[in-house]
């Protein structure tokens, strides 16, 4: 995992860079779990960035613990916390000692794993950490949202004396092969992923500016095949919600699982 090595000096002004959004998606959070539990909760966060949003969970009276794979992210979130609850670990390969009675992966960070057997992972290393009749609450980037991103999208962010390019493309990552053998037996897939390049244009003590690069890979399956692999590993779906506009449909962008372990 080489991405965020020097993106994550500057993630909380990029992605973070509205309060209302944050305010917002905390609200949701909590308003999810109360809404289908009875009392506060253990939450376990999988990909905790710079824990902006455990945080605010545990200014709710939330118990949270979390990992990441980014050692660069774990070393930010370290700077503003008062515990050691952050451990370097892989989501799609992880193992709780306690059973938790949440599992939260937010802000699209299971986008992050491109083959899907590593979503299949992560759905069975939650359900395997929670007690019964428990959550696991994550939410995806859409395959629409993805496909009706500008394909010369670029987006620039000029962050304390440094300037950040934001750049899209789209990828095709499996050879004719696999694309075939996965037709025969009726496997359905999305053969491309999304890539992000990250550009930093960093200045230096003698005014000079370093270009670094660095790249964050995205992808997204089917709605209709998440639920399935959830139900298929004994979870109970409960809800769905698009982030922006409450219903789910054809054209959500952004949307939130609830799923309960049976």
């Amino acid at each position: 995992m080489h991405s965020y090595r020097f993106f994550t000096k500057y993630y909380d002004q990029i992605v973070r860079w509205s309060g209302y959004d944050l305010d917002w998606e905390i609200e949701l959070i909590d308003n999810l779990i109360n809404r289908f539990t009875l009392h506060r909760k253990n939450i376990f966060e999988l990909a905790c960035w710079t824990w902006v949003v455990a945080k605010q969970l545990i200014k709710l009276w939330y118990n949270v613990n979390w990992l990441d794979i980014s050692r660069h992210m774990l070393e930010k979130a370290k700077e503003n916390i008062w515990e050691n609850r952050c451990f370097y670990g892989d989501m799609t390969n992880f193992s709780l000692e306690t059973k938790q009675d949440v599992i939260l992966c937010n802000y699209n960070s299971i986008c992050h794993l491109i083959n899907w057997e590593d979503w299949l992972k992560m759905f069975e290393c939650s359900y395997n950490s929670l007690r019964k009749w428990w959550l696991l609450i994550f939410d995806i980037n859409t395959i629409w949202e993805f496909e009706n991103i500008n394909r010369d999208f670029s987006a620039f962010f000029n962050i304390w004396e440094d300037t950040i390019c934001l750049e899209m493309e789209k990828k095709n990552f499996l050879d004719s092969w696999v694309k075939l053998w996965l037709e025969e037996y009726k496997i359905r897939w999305d053969f491309s992923f999304y890539r992000w390049l990250v550009k930093m244009f960093i200045k230096l003590e003698d005014n000079r500016y370093e270009l670094v690069e660095e790249v964050v890979d995205e992808n997204s399956f089917e709605i209709t095949d998440i639920k399935k692999s959830l139900e298929d590993i004994w979870f109970d779906i409960l809800h769905l919600e698009d982030f922006h506009k409450w219903d789910v449909d054809n054209e959500s962008e952004r949307v939130y699982f609830v799923a309960k372990k049976r």
